[in-house]
């Protein structure tokens, strides 16, 4: 496949790194010192704008890594050039944005893929093996914690600003654990949330609680970014076991599940840990599922559908915890 990059800032440059073994056919981000500093780093080209990008770039799949405000237009722009789209979270700061990719896609016949590469990392990756070959027996509840260090100047950076982000914590690292719920359990509904701005200056939220159920599953999970330390930490509960999972690799700590099985006689369960030293390849693994989906037709993991999901969570917490003039509220 040949691929191109609208966005060439941190997580651009993640995605252009792991674009192997398909071919980097240009790049284009207003910025042009960045832009052309990607472009030397990947070996390729730049483009005048994203038009001329999507005109003339041949490219067959369009990589959308910008700001969050920006993702739905130029995923927009790419599908109508009749694009195959793989377009960072939240992939939009509305929900009827998320509904008009649905229906552009729809139209265009072309794939849509939303960036929830944490599906990818090696810790979920196991973790969704267990399940499904039943090692927990029927799944009851999930519990998360997703947390940002800080850092001086955070609340001048671009996530602090509401009309460029759509709010704050919830839907940057949020969409995260919402998704990874729908992945194991489903699309639970909001039940409760706390949605709070407890320490930065700013005008969205940095903390945020959220409990969601059906009324037999639930899951329940803190994001924070006054969390001092990166931290992630996910427990997946069964009726005969559990599964915690513990860092995501560099500053989050080194990735490990521990798998642990309740026995018949109860009482201490057995366990076994899994640990993960290899690079990060999650945002590898992230593509290849686009292609393979384009090229056989195998399941997307990580699709409109399930940004659609977390986004009207976030959006429902956010009106019921009086964030009302955040873009995403609307």
């Amino acid at each position: 496949m040949k691929v191109a990059i609208l966005g060439c800032g941190l997580i651009g440059e993640r995605r252009g790194l792991q674009i192997a073994p398909h071919e980097i056919v240009g790049v284009y981000d207003p910025d042009a010192e960045r832009a052309n500093s990607l472009a030397k780093k990947l070996n390729t080209r730049t483009f005048q704008n994203e038009e001329d990008l999507l005109k003339n770039s041949r490219c067959d799949i369009v990589i959308i890594a910008t700001q969050n405000n920006q993702l739905a237009p130029l995923a927009l722009k790419a599908i109508e050039a009749l694009k195959h789209v793989l377009v960072e979270k939240p992939a939009a700061i509305q929900v009827n944005e998320l509904v008009a990719l649905k229906e552009a896609a729809k139209k265009s016949k072309v794939a849509v893929k939303v960036g929830f590469n944490h599906r990818f990392h090696p810790a979920l990756m196991k973790a969704k093996e267990l399940c499904d070959e039943g090692a927990l027996g029927e799944l009851m509840f999930l519990r998360g914690r997703y947390g940002h260090g800080g850092r001086l100047g955070y609340e001048n950076e671009w996530r602090s600003n509401a009309k460029i982000s759509g709010g704050g914590e919830l839907i940057d690292q949020g969409v995260h654990l919402l998704d990874l719920i729908y992945y194991f359990l489903g699309p639970l509904p909001h039940h409760t949330s706390m949605v709070t701005t407890s320490y930065w200056p700013i005008k969205v939220d940095d903390n945020a609680v959220l409990t969601l159920s059906d009324g037999k599953k639930w899951a329940t999970f803190h994001v924070s970014c006054s969390e001092w330390k990166n931290t992630f930490s996910l427990e997946i509960y069964g009726r005969t076991g559990k599964i915690l999972i513990g860092g995501l690799g560099k500053s989050y700590g080194k990735e490990t599940l521990t798998y642990y099985r309740m026995l018949p006689e109860m009482g201490p369960p057995e366990s076994k840990t899994f640990e993960f030293d290899s690079e990060d390849r999650s945002w590898s693994h992230d593509l290849e599922n686009l292609v393979n989906h384009i090229t056989s037709g195998s399941p997307l993991l990580g699709d409109l559908d399930s940004a659609l999901y977390a986004l009207k969570q976030v959006r429902e917490a956010y009106r019921a915890n009086g964030f009302l003039n955040l873009p995403c509220s609307v």
